[in-house]
């Protein structure tokens, strides 16, 4: 099994635009891929869970007012009870103090002192009565008059609270749709991608797949052909074997796509790619020379050969320079070279390349 290196470019990208947009609910695109699909149903399962969630916190409203109201109740049958014994008692006391015989004078008006006084107890109680009653539960009666306010306001205006929950939930989900959407071209691309690097990865374990390579030049390649200069390149992947470097491009394009005459040819890319890397891996100042074991004629040439991957449509027509292969003819056409390296070169050629991904040279 072929060694593989690197993460495939068009997941990085999707990955960056997805943290970007503040979206984290994808982890593949087979999850984007089934979030596409099931769209209208999140919509309605997004209604239906608001909906859901309204009912479940009206009734949990609706079952709290129903007992803070027994409560306030209970409360105030208790305190009811006891003033109404509190009086019976009074008017107990004071009938008793009423129909007493005073053994002599100073009794006789400590009696009747005590009996005015609670007289007056007995008035005040009683023509208080509801007042005391109120007083004793108004925190009680409070918290049932707010939570009732609460419960009305939540009961008599449900189609707005619905509709004010759904608009930002559906927002997001508008949003995560409409980046999602963006990134259709890049999601083919990293399907394809990772289609090819499967592929690859059943190759020779000694093989070496690099993801994602691309260098930067100091100072451009001039193409002297094309009159171009080459400033950079960027590379799907690079396979390192043991018949040289293949520089693998995919397109994971419709037959309309594939015929389509406005699309960039992946030709022409290809070529300008493998011209920039063949002429820094075959120059005099080249690192590649010290990892080639050497050969009695002279110093060895690093072939680069160019390989475009379509995932299922391809042209019938056949390029200069580039070959043209679908998923299922490309390890074929791989293994067709003759090995011209040993698996000790092959090594030291991948950790060369490696080290010059992603660099300035």
């Amino acid at each position: 099994m072929a060694i593989v290196q690197g993460k495939i470019e068009c997941l990085k990208r999707i990955k960056e635009t997805l943290e970007t947009n503040g979206i984290t609910r994808f982890n593949s695109t087979g999850d984007i891929r089934r979030f596409n699909k099931s769209y209208p149903g999140l919509i309605e399962d997004l209604v239906f869970n608001v909906e859901k969630e309204y009912e479940s916190e009206l009734d949990t409203h609706l079952k709290q007012l129903n007992y803070f109201q027994k409560e306030y109740e209970t409360l105030k049958e208790g305190v009811e009870s006891k003033l109404n014994s509190r009086l019976q008692k009074l008017e107990t006391k004071c009938n008793t103090l009423n129909n007493i015989t005073a053994k002599n004078a100073v009794f006789e008006i400590l009696n009747w002192y005590q009996f005015v006084f609670l007289k007056g107890v007995h008035f005040v109680i009683k023509s208080n009565f509801n007042l005391i009653v109120r007083f004793k539960t108004r925190k009680s009666k409070n918290q049932c008059e707010v939570f009732e306010e609460k419960t009305n306001t939540l009961q008599h205006n449900r189609n707005e609270i619905i509709s004010k929950r759904l608009e930002p939930k559906f927002s997001e989900l508008k949003h995560t749709k409409t980046v999602v959407d963006s990134l259709n071209n890049l999601i083919a691309g990293a399907i394809g991608e990772n289609l090819v690097e499967k592929e690859l990865s059943k190759l020779s374990d000694n093989f070496v797949l690099i993801n994602d390579f691309s260098i930067q030049f100091d100072k451009p390649i001039y193409n002297r052909k094309e009159r171009d200069r080459i400033y950079s390149v960027q590379i799907d992947h690079l396979l390192v074997t043991n018949a040289g470097i293949f520089i693998i491009e995919t397109k994971n394009w419709s037959k309309k796509s594939v015929e389509n005459i406005d699309l960039r040819s992946p030709i022409k890319q290809i070529k300008r790619t493998n011209y920039a890397l063949f002429t820094i891996l075959n120059s005099d100042s080249s690192s590649a020379k010290y990892v080639l074991k050497k050969h009695h004629w002279g110093s060895k040439q690093l072939p680069v050969k160019s390989v475009v991957v379509l995932i299922d449509h391809k042209p019938e027509e056949k390029f200069k320079f580039v070959a043209i292969k679908r998923l299922d003819e490309l390890n074929n056409y791989i293994n067709y070279f003759k090995p011209i390296f040993d698996e000790s070169e092959v090594s030291s050629i991948s950790k060369l390349l490696i080290e010059m991904n992603g660099t300035i040279s």
